[in-house]
Formats: structure tokens, sequence, C-alpha cells
């Protein structure tokens, strides 16, 4: 599902983590943190050298199948 709960996207985050149970995506690549500032959402995407990068939302996918709200 695509989220842009700030709760919601870290809760999945830790599940990605330290259980291996759910996969946090953005079109950049594999989000392994996220932030807002100003208002705006910012992710951390795996590979890209460690910047912040303004995104829309995030997918959230939970063991093998999209999460339902």
């Amino acid at each position: 599902m695509q989220s842009t709960n700030i709760r919601q996207i870290k809760a999945a985050l830790w599940d990605q983590a330290f259980t291996d149970r759910a996969r946090v995506w953005c079109p950049m690549g594999g989000v392994v943190a996220v932030r807002r500032r100003k208002g705006q959402l910012l992710a951390m995407i795996r590979g890209w050298g460690g910047r912040w990068y303004p995104v829309n939302s995030v997918r959230i996918e939970h063991a093998g199948r999209t999460l339902l709200s």
C-alpha cells in the first residue's frame, strides 16, 4: 500500500530491519529511513549515498503481500 503516515512507515522500517517481515519501497529504490522536514516527506534510499530525497509516498509490502489499511 502507498503511505505518507510517518508512524506507519517507521513501524514498517522496524519490521524490515529486525524481523524481515516488511519491505518499504519508493520509485527510486528501497527505503532505509524517513523523516518530515517543513511538511515534506523525505526518504533515505539504499545505495544512494546517505542523502535525503523528497518523495510523495512510499510503498509498504508485508510478508509477501501488500498491507491493507
